[in-house]
């Protein structure tokens, strides 16, 4: 980018609003109460740089338990209908509530902190005074209205009790400028991108650009898209073409604050849907391996045929019944997470159609297609998409219980054909000796009777006896041996060829 951008300003704001839930909720992981408001002091210091340490938090009411939904945290403030800001400025810290006036020509922080339903709001406004006898904007001085990039609060997106932020600037150009780019929105994006590449570190991921259109009669140009979560940031950069648009801005500064949250919560819950949906996928990649390794064959039918791969693994089936329960409930869990962030888009969804509606009503004439977007090119398609995740959570839970079903069935077959087996061993080599031991006992007895013919009258001698026994030992053993071989290759055959009809009949 040049040094210096080919336009002139008479002015630019820059509106920050923050979410963060004021509830810790153990599925989120650690809490950190006061971060929100730590930021907000980072803001302060680094950009208004105040001679004083600011604290936000001592001027907050944050116990303020109101039944409205919504309320004010100035603690000098406790009504709920007025945001009563708070004023920074380099020497000094204003509430206003003596009505005393506030230097704009000083470089000033507006702060307004509030509670909104679950969460706590934060809105800052940066009012950057224009610069006396400057031609030209410089982009290094836009880059110092964020030092160290503090106007991105969560940079690693680490903090999942963070719901994101808005950052909306305002630019006012110069009246020549108006004229000129007033029907060119081409070269007034081109100033917007060129104001975002300034503000944001160069090793930071800039977000892509969303869409343009108009409100309260100034175009309006939007960056970030919620399907590319690693570089989304929500940023709107808004040009005024009339004073009105500047004052309509302060006047529905509420209803903007509370637009962003409802938007803010939408795409959190997204966001926490993809996540678990991954996490999903990794396990039920993990569950899919894992019942290969059990299997000691390969689904290839060609491979099926070989009967030696047929064997099944008892230990490695045991362990994966003790495993698929627990991946079980951790898919339950997230299931049940799902669902909760589900309810939190749709109603989310309707709280924004709702403050669309109460700021249309208070400007008939003016067109807001421009807020109504994200309810129709947003919000509808996720609730679709999130149908569709709901389903793959339940079709992988029905598939992981068929398995422990189908895991707890092949084990129980296992352990009856081993015992069976070991059942026909015994009872093989117990027939193989008893059949032995006849024969060998009718060979003994066909030898006595020899010798007692008188071919053999030293038959009663050790060294004959000897001999008979090893003898009538050998041919047992061995009789034995080939009968239980016998017996166990067809057991054997015919449990492998039942479990390959139902393989077969699985895939």
């Amino acid at each position: 980018m040049s040094q210096y951008m080919n336009f002139k300003f008479n002015a630019h704001n820059i509106y920050l609003f923050a979410y963060y839930l004021s509830n810790r909720n153990d599925a989120l992981g650690e809490y950190e109460p006061d971060w929100l408001w730590n930021k907000c002091d980072e803001i302060t210091a680094k950009i208004v740089k105040t001679e004083f340490h600011f604290n936000i938090k001592q001027y907050l009411d944050l116990e303020n338990q109101a039944e409205e939904q919504w309320a004010n945290l100035n603690k000098h403030f406790p009504e709920t209908d007025d945001y009563h800001p708070m004023y920074v400025q380099p020497n000094k810290f204003l509430i206003d509530k003596t009505g005393e006036k506030i230097d704009c020509n000083n470089k000033t922080s507006i702060i307004y902190p509030v509670r909104l339903y679950d969460s706590y709001g934060l809105g800052i406004k940066l009012i950057i005074p224009k610069k006396e006898n400057s031609n030209y904007l410089s982009g290094k001085d836009i880059g110092l209205l964020n030092p160290d990039n503090c106007l991105m609060l969560d940079v690693n997106k680490e903090n999942k009790y963070f719901l994101g932020q808005t950052l909306l600037i305002t630019i006012n150009l110069e009246s020549i400028y108006k004229l000129k780019y007033k029907y060119n929105p081409e070269k007034l994006r081109r100033i917007a991108d060129r104001y975002i590449d300034s503000l944001l570190p160069e090793d930071f991921r800039r977000p892509p650009f969303n869409r343009s259109g108009f409100l309260f009669g100034s175009p309006i140009f939007q960056y970030g898209i919620i399907r590319a979560p690693k570089s989304y940031n929500h940023i709107i950069v808004w040009f005024i073409f009339n004073d009105v648009a500047e004052i309509k801005i302060e006047k529905n500064y509420q209803q903007l604050l509370d637009l962003f949250f409802f938007r803010s919560k939408v795409v959190n819950a997204y966001k926490q849907i993809k996540r678990f949906e991954q996490e999903s996928k990794n396990i039920s990649k993990t569950i899919h391996s894992q019942i290969k390794i059990t299997q000691n064959y390969d689904n290839k039918p060609e491979v099926l045929e070989k009967e030696e791969n047929i064997e099944l693994d008892l230990d490695k089936l045991q362990d994966l019944l003790i495993l698929l329960p627990r991946f079980s409930v951790e898919y339950a869990k997230n299931l049940r997470l799902v669902k909760e962030f589900q309810n939190v888009i749709v109603e989310n969804t309707r709280n924004y159609e709702d403050k669309i509606y109460e700021m249309r009503s208070n400007f008939l004439n003016e067109d807001f297609s421009f807020l109504d977007l994200f309810i129709y090119r947003t919000c509808y398609p996720c609730q679709e998409r999130i149908k569709g995740t709901v389903n793959f959570f339940q079709l992988d839970i029905n598939l992981i219980n068929n398995a422990i079903d189908s895991i707890r069935g092949q084990v129980e077959v296992e352990q009856a054909h081993r015992e069976r087996q070991l059942q026909n061993t015994v009872t093989s080599v117990g027939l193989g000796i008893a059949v032995a031991g006849n024969f060998a006992s009718s060979y003994e007895a066909g030898s006595i009777a020899e010798n007692k013919d008188g071919k053999n009258p030293e038959f009663l001698n050790l060294s004959f006896n000897i001999h008979h026994f090893l003898l009538s030992f050998c041919i047992s053993i061995l009789f034995g041996l080939i009968i239980w071989q016998g017996f166990s290759r067809f057991f054997s055959w015919r449990y492998k060829k039942k479990q390959l009809i139902r393989n077969k009949d699985l895939n």
